[in-house]
């Protein structure tokens, strides 16, 4: 073949393969929600998979076990219960990890909606710096307690940005009222590098109403993934807890 034939083919070729690469930029990454209910007290995995259905590469784990309720919770006063953007570290929060990876929540300056600082689900034991992905095999829990006597409202307010492998991997963010119990709604897919904003009040809200008048009230995330595929996992910041009603007795 000629050389001006061969250069004339590569044109072609590049020209006709600019509108399926443009398409294929321009194609949003799926998405999904939807709402769980855990019982922390048992495997994860099976009541994700009797709530969600199993997914085509099987059951998952029955190793994914999370917390139990812890004995004491801090005296909150029940106005203004936090209004966070993890600017100051993660002092108000506890952890847990308990998948096989020790990646997990922790505050980050890779990332964030407002001010330098934003809770990301593979800041721990994970240099986003360097690997800004989250691990394979995680289970990590990052909650904040709560003594919500007297309280008649509650309301909860954030931003995050998510990317996790569709239908395998998950976002969830939930309320308890005892420790032991998790109404949870998850998030799963890519917010396709936008910030979403989470608004839930306990006058519409099921999950939050559960909360009211408890004196051992939990909120949280959880970030589950799989064994295989990872992606840049989730960011939170800009939360916000409020409550109304009378203090409770210190």
């Amino acid at each position: 073949m000629k050389p001006k034939l061969i250069v004339f083919v590569v044109v072609l070729l590049i020209v006709a393969m600019v509108p399926a690469l443009a398409m294929a930029k321009g194609q949003p990454k799926p998405e999904q929600m939807g709402q769980v209910r855990i019982d922390v007290r048992q495997p994860i995995g099976p009541q994700l998979d009797a709530q969600l259905g199993v997914g085509a590469r099987g059951p998952r784990s029955a190793t994914m076990v999370a917390h139990s309720a812890r004995e004491s919770v801090r005296p909150n006063a029940v106005y203004g219960l936090l209004n966070e953007g993890f600017e100051n570290g993660v002092g108000n929060w506890g952890f847990f990890e308990f998948g096989a990876s020790p990646v997990g929540w922790d505050a980050t300056d890779y990332m964030a909606k407002r001010g330098q600082y934003s809770l990301y689900s593979a800041g721990y034991n994970n240099d986003p710096f360097v690997n800004p992905y989250y691990d394979n095999d995680m289970e990590s829990w990052a909650y904040t307690d709560m003594d919500l006597q007297g309280a008649r409202r509650v309301q909860i307010r954030f931003q995050f940005k998510s990317d996790t492998e569709f239908s395998f991997d998950a976002f969830l963010f939930c309320g308890s009222a005892d420790g032991f119990w998790y109404d949870c709604y998850y998030h799963t897919g890519s917010t396709n590098d936008k910030w979403r904003l989470v608004q839930l009040d306990s006058r519409t809200d099921p999950t939050l109403q559960a909360l009211l008048d408890q004196p051992f009230a939990y909120y949280g995330f959880v970030f589950l993934s799989d064994g295989s595929i990872v992606d840049r996992g989730t960011f939170v910041d800009a939360m916000r807890i409020r409550a109304w009603g009378p203090s409770p007795i210190q």
